[in-house]
C-alpha cells in the first residue's frame, strides 16, 4: 500500500506546480463553496455569518493541503501556517467586501456572487501562497 501511494505522489509532483494548484485548490474550493451554498441556500443563514463560517471550516484543510501538495514546503509548518492564516483573513476581508458590493449594492443573489468571487480570488491566493506563505 505504501509503495503504490509513493507511486502516485512520484507522478503528483511530477505535475506542474500550477496544475497542482488549480487541482488541490479546486477542490478545497468547491469544498468551501458546497458549505457556502448550503448555509445560505439551504439553511437560510445571513451570508455573512455563512462566508465566516465557511472559512473556520474549510481554512485549516487549504493551509495543509496546499503546504504539502502544491508548494511542498519545507519551511517552518508554524511559521507557514500563520503566513497562511494571514493571507485567508486578508482574504476573508476581501470576499466580505465584494459580497457587500455584488448583494447589497448590485442586488446580485450571494450564492452567485460567491462564485464570481471565487473566479477572481483564485489568481491572487496563487500568488500570495506561493510569494508569501509558503516560499522557499
Amino acid at each position: 500500500m505504501i509503495k503504490l501511494y509513493r507511486q502516485i505522489e512520484n507522478r503528483w509532483f511530477g505535475l506542474p506546480q500550477k496544475i497542482r494548484f488549480l487541482l488541490v485548490g479546486g477542490l478545497n474550493t468547491f469544498l468551501a463553496y458546497l458549505l457556502f451554498v448550503l448555509f445560505v441556500a439551504i439553511l437560510q443563514i445571513p451570508y455573512r455569518l455563512s462566508l465566516i463560517i465557511q472559512y473556520i471550516l474549510t481554512v485549516n484543510i487549504s493551509i495543509f493541503s496546499m503546504r504539502y501538495y502544491v508548494f511542498r514546503s519545507a519551511g517552518n509548518p508554524k511559521d507557514e501556517y500563520f503566513r497562511a492564516w494571514g493571507v485567508y483573513l486578508f482574504m476573508l476581508g476581501f470576499n466580505y467586501v465584494a459580497l457587500f458590493l455584488l448583494i447589497d449594492t448590485a442586488g446580485i443573489d450571494a450564492v452567485i456572487s460567491q462564485g464570481i468571487y471565487i473566479v477572481v480570488s483564485t489568481i491572487v491566493i496563487f500568488l500570495l501562497h506561493k510569494n508569501y506563505s509558503f516560499r522557499n
